[in-house]
């Protein structure tokens, strides 16, 4: 009865649980431990196994070209694509092109200049402004 007590007095302290485990369920039971879930903030990789990522920059004189420029994309390597020579419909063609490319491969899209813009996939992180934001404020400090 004492044993009963005590076992409850202890259960209400939280020391200990109200149905014991038996020495013979002991070997099955494994008690939960309340850890906290620790989520990964990104891919660890080791960079001396690693080969260089490599960009390409292309300066495409037709539509034509777009097949090899999306391919580099899906080699994984960021492309810088030109499009100062081809002609309005034309860099419509490609950037539409390649904008579905990058849209199917999760990949990113950034103006940096008219008519320049890097397609990287998914593996390149691309931060900061473009470089055409920072010419638009630099004319308007002019005027």
């Amino acid at each position: 009865m004492e044993k009963n007590i005590l076992n409850r007095i202890l259960y209400f302290l939280g020391i200990e649980d109200e149905n014991p485990v038996s020495t013979e369920d002991r070997a099955d039971y494994e008690p939960y431990v309340n850890r906290p879930e620790i989520k990964p903030k990104g891919r660890v990789i080791n960079i001396h196994q690693t080969s260089k990522n490599k960009m390409v920059i292309y300066k495409p004189a037709s539509f034509d070209e777009v097949r090899e420029i999306s391919d580099e994309v899906k080699s994984r390597r960021a492309v810088i694509v030109n499009m100062e020579k081809l002609d309005k419909d034309s860099a419509k063609r490609v950037l539409d092109f390649m904008s579905g490319s990058i849209y199917a491969l999760n990949g990113t899209v950034k103006k940096i200049g008219p008519g320049i813009f890097i397609f990287a996939p998914d593996n390149v992180d691309i931060s900061g402004t473009a470089i055409e934001e920072s010419f638009q404020e630099k004319s308007f400090l002019l005027k």
